[in-house]
């Protein structure tokens, strides 16, 4: 369906742009004052805006087969002034590159300072092959931006060429809001008055990918009784790439960290990479900062958002409550009630500034709810906070065989949960009957819970459940680091056992969400950890993200993936129980879960272990050929056989890191 949709977008932008349309093989050259275009026999489009116009550029003869002559044709789009170059390539079809050379290409000059190109201007991009290999948006840095496309005259092949859209963009819509530091490259301070509440920010050149090796700052300041409220439209930074497609953003060289606070030493409530949509946050108070950088190479896009300083959020009007399906206020099921029973609670909303818990109800609890009644109860937290709600009672009318036990609740009065995730509401599921719900949890600070009856019966009492703000995801285990949204730490000194757990357990884990485990043991101390109980859904033994699967990783290293430790997911038997060890005294266990599925999540039990008379008994006893014991296919080498340094010592990591990490152990627990 997505694929269908897409199809009859491009149709459609293709139909109303056949009036802008030339054909470059009609068009004679223009002349400049370089002979960059007559060196190399090029002919010249002209395509000039005419204040915010737009239109459709195409290669000769598309979508017939391009002639394979065609020299050189330069396409020069130039805007007026204030506004920049938009061109979105729709279809794509060249030569395919041989031994990383393109024969036949499209360049693009996208940092032009003349709507002209020479002999010494370099070119941006240079495309060729198919459209899936080619980014499809490209963005001027002024008013002009120039495509050379040129054919190798080599016989062989059919291609159709290209087909795209131009549009004259104004410049302002890119312009950030905020006061940029002198002498810093994007260093910008956004402070609420009593006429700017509102504006943007972008990564630095946004729309073109951000620089190499950048690193921005964006502090935010409200007036006092304000929080700043963020909205990400669009993430596109490049990630990290492992063995596996996907890992920890705490392991990516671009990324975007939102702070609950002035600087970097507040509370972390966002970390992204990668791609996202529609991220809104929160602050928990006045002031908000973000930290942005990237690594040397590999630049994509960038973000874009908008900011908003609001004031505390106050309870809605008690004698009125408005219709989910239209907007208009009212009674929640119209005119069948004309007044407003102070035992019935509707519509409500909740926030976290005003109670961190308490309890919702159906109407009229614990007697029997009216029928054809639509409630809603939207719950918002700030910060990191998450929604955490426990059904205590429920007992809906359910006319279609065992309420203990229900399955279809379709057409029967229901509770459905529902979380955001890139901006659209996402269904965590929806219950019936008298069987109780799972303790579920938001991935974001918001939350609604929709109750519907169809009908009703007097010998049905309803439900009741408790809701809960929480920063800590419902893990109650090691001491929260504010350097993660989700991240715990535990110490060899506190405590040398112990249990930790996914969030929300035992209830279903929340979607989105990344957890990190930090171990900080002493000296030639191990960790050894096995999990009681095991259910993260995903297909093992690999748990890729191809596969669309949550998992739980396991590295010796802090900030890096540890190729030889492998990820679990699915569900693991007590018969099967997973046994893993570390190599030295420090080690990270991550959970991941992504926006598709849930379950039910892991218990784990760890230990700090020497090299005691009892671990060599235990290798005796079990062998040392695996780190991850009954884990069939798992690929874990033997101790014996995994690579040595080059001393030929055997060991995985350099005396310098083992030195690095008791002096930072040390540091840590001394803070503690």
């Amino acid at each position: 369906m997505r694929n269908w949709l897409d199809g009859v977008l491009v149709y459609m932008m293709y139909l109303v742009s056949l009036g802008n349309t030339i054909n470059p093989a009609r068009d004679s050259c223009l002349n400049y004052e370089s002979t960059y275009h007559l060196d190399r026999a090029c002919e010249c489009v002209i395509y000039q805006s005419y204040g915010g116009s737009s239109g459709r550029f195409t290669s000769p003869n598309f979508p017939q087969v391009y002639p394979r002559k065609t020299t050189c044709i330069l396409y020069t789009f130039i805007g007026d002034v204030g506004e920049i170059v938009e061109l979105t390539f729709l279809q794509f079809d060249l030569k395919l590159p041989s031994h990383n050379r393109c024969g036949d290409f499209v360049r693009v000059f996208q940092n032009l300072d003349r709507p002209e190109v020479n002999e010494y201007s370099k070119h941006d991009v240079e495309l060729c092959g198919n459209i899936s290999m080619i980014d499809k948006n490209f963005y001027s840095k002024s008013r002009s931006l120039v495509l050379e496309f040129h054919a190798d005259g080599l016989p062989g092949g059919n291609y159709s060429g290209f087909q795209g859209l131009f549009h004259f963009r104004d410049k302002h819509e890119y312009t950030i809001s905020g006061t940029r530091v002198p002498g810093t490259q994007c260093t910008y301070y956004f402070t609420s008055n009593n006429y700017n509440k509102t504006g943007r920010f972008f990564s630095p050149k946004y729309p073109q990918p951000y620089p190499a090796s950048a690193t921005c700052q964006y502090h935010f300041e409200a007036l006092p009784g304000e929080r700043v409220q963020l909205f990400f439209q669009n993430i596109q930074l490049h990630h990290q790439d492992t063995s596996y497609g996907w890992g920890s953003c705490r392991d990516s060289p671009d990324a975007v960290v939102v702070y609950d606070g002035r600087d970097n030493k507040s509370n972390v409530i966002g970390q992204y990479c990668d791609i996202h949509n529609q991220v809104e946050l929160v602050s928990s108070g006045r002031y908000l900062f973000i930290e942005f950088y990237s690594d040397d190479r590999h630049a994509k896009k960038g973000f874009s958002a908008t900011y908003k300083f609001i004031s505390y959020l106050h309870p809605p009007d008690k004698n009125y409550h408005q219709d989910p399906q239209n907007g208009s206020r009212g009674t929640p099921w119209g005119s069948k009630i004309t007044t407003l029973s102070p035992e019935f609670h509707c519509n409500e909303n909740y926030n976290s500034a005003k109670r961190k818990n308490g309890t919702i109800s159906s109407p009229f609890y614990p007697r029997s709810y009216p029928s054809d009644v639509t409630c809603r109860y939207t719950f918002q937290g700030v910060g990191r906070e998450r929604v955490q709600i426990r059904f205590t009672h429920m007992d809906l009318y359910y006319p279609g065989g065992d309420a203990t036990n229900p399955g279809d609740c379709e057409g029967t009065d229901s509770i459905s949960v529902h979380v955001i995730i890139s901006g659209k509401p996402a269904n965590l599921g929806t219950y019936c009957g008298k069987k109780l719900p799972p303790m579920l949890m938001s991935n974001e600070p918001k939350l609604i819970v929709e109750f519907r009856s169809v009908q009703s019966s007097t010998y049905v009492t309803g439900f009741q459940a408790d809701y809960s703000f929480v920063t800590n995801f419902g893990i109650n285990e090691g001491k929260q680091d504010n350097r993660g949204v989700c991240m715990f730490n535990f110490f060899s000194t506190k405590q040398s056992q112990g249990t930790f757990s996914s969030p929300n357990y035992p209830g279903l884990y929340p979607r989105n969400t990344e957890c990190h485990y930090l171990f900080y043991g002493r000296g030639k101390e191990r960790v050894h950890i096995t999990f009681p109980k095991f259910q993260v859904d995903g297909i093992s033994p690999k748990c890729e993200e191809g596969t669309e699967s949550d998992y739980v990783s396991f590295s010796n290293f802090a900030e890096t993936e540890d190729r030889k430790m492998h990820r679990l997911c699915g569900v693991i038997t007590e018969e099967k129980r997973r046994h893993i060890e570390s190599d030295g005294p420090f080690f990270r266990v991550i959970f991941k879960s992504n926006d598709v599925y849930d379950a039910e999540g892991f218990q784990a039990f760890f230990k700090f272990r020497g090299m005691s008379e009892e671990k060599e008994t235990l290798y005796q006893k079990h062998g040392t050929d695996e780190h991850i014991h009954g884990l069939e296919g798992s690929g874990a080498k033997p101790r014996s056989t995994r690579p040595t340094t080059s001393n030929g010592t055997g060991t995985n990591y350099p005396f310098v890191l083992l030195l690095f990490t008791a002096i930072f152990t040390h540091i840590l627990m001394t803070s503690t």
